[in-house]
């Protein structure tokens, strides 16, 4: 039996646990093509980046009220060129700071930070800045998949 003690713990620690949850102000997109997100204002807004190759599908993308933004992306391996257009440098060691919030199930585990680079290339993916210096991004070449998150 709860004593009204106890019942006022569990109460508070609640009411707690959902104010954390709700500070963090987020939103989340799906979008089928590029030329959906485009129709979305997606890439007007910066939550998507402009450039990526028109074939692109199966496109994600979430943000917070401060800007910062991830996203995910496929593309046909053989119309890469408009991907790599936008990309600088590949990035050996250590790729810039990923921090999204939980909530973005669909983000994957291994580009949280602390990123481990080299897991990662084993999985294929390859890191790079944005030649505007706003994002970063990985890329599975083979696969057709590409990550991005805003850097700040």
């Amino acid at each position: 039996m709860l004593t009204a003690h106890r019942t006022l713990f569990i109460v508070a620690a609640l009411t707690l646990a959902a104010g954390a949850c709700s500070a963090v102000r987020s939103e989340s997109d799906a979008f089928a093509t590029l030329q959906e997100a485009k129709a979305a204002g997606a890439i007007d807004r910066g939550w998507v980046p402009a450039g990526l190759p028109e074939k692109t599908t199966d496109l994600r993308d979430a943000h917070v009220p401060s800007g910062t933004h991830w996203g995910l992306f496929s593309f046909p391996p053989a119309d890469a060129a408009p991907l790599r257009a936008l990309l600088a440098d590949e990035i050996a060691t250590s790729p810039p700071p990923c921090n999204p919030p939980g909530r973005f199930e669909w983000w994957p585990r291994m580009l949280r930070s602390p990123i481990n680079v080299d897991a990662a290339h084993e999985t294929g993916l390859q890191f790079y800045n944005s030649r505007d210096g706003r994002r970063a991004f990985a890329v599975n070449w083979r696969q057709g998949r590409g990550f991005y998150w805003s850097v700040r």
